[in-house]
């Protein structure tokens, strides 16, 4: 079992509790902490979040990877495509089974945008929720993928 499928899992036998336990369980950010999770180690449990093995398993705007600077630069940051709120109503809204949970979390990822891209996100609105389009907020924002990461995956 791969790192992302054991936080899948958990995740799917939270959601199987009842909603006034899953209310307690989101404060606090536990439910952040696992969907972090889920990005920050490679499929066999190796760290990446800041790390320069990042640059081998996370895609990068074209701004960040032309940068060169590894992925620990305090000048990048790591965001993903769809807010993790949206992706905590996502879960909670669906039927809850594992292969839901699953795929809503395969829907994510976390890529290396520099630290202006992340503002302009911000800034535009899109800190926490989708774009009006619902398409991706990257795109909306103008954030290129570097077309040399877009065979990177965890």
């Amino acid at each position: 079992m791969t790192h992302q499928q054991h936080i899948a899992t958990t995740i799917a036998h939270i959601l199987a509790l009842p909603d006034n336990v899953i209310s307690s369980f989101r404060r606090g950010n536990p439910f952040d902490k696992l969907l972090r999770s889920y990005d920050e180690f490679t499929s066999d449990g190796r760290g990446l979040y800041r790390k320069a093995l990042g640059r081998q398993h996370y895609r990068f705007s074209r701004a960040a990877y032309a940068s060169r600077l590894c992925p620990s630069d305090k000048r990048l940051y790591g965001e993903h495509k769809i807010p993790l709120t949206v992706i905590i109503q996502r879960l909670i809204n669906s039927d809850r089974s594992l292969s839901t949970v699953e795929g809503i979390l395969q829907s994510n990822e976390v890529v290396i945008i520099t630290r202006e891209e992340q503002q302009c996100l911000d800034g535009g609105g899109l800190k926490s929720r989708m774009p009006p389009n619902g398409k991706c907020r990257l795109a909306y924002a103008r954030i290129e993928i570097a077309p040399e990461t877009l065979g990177n995956h965890l």
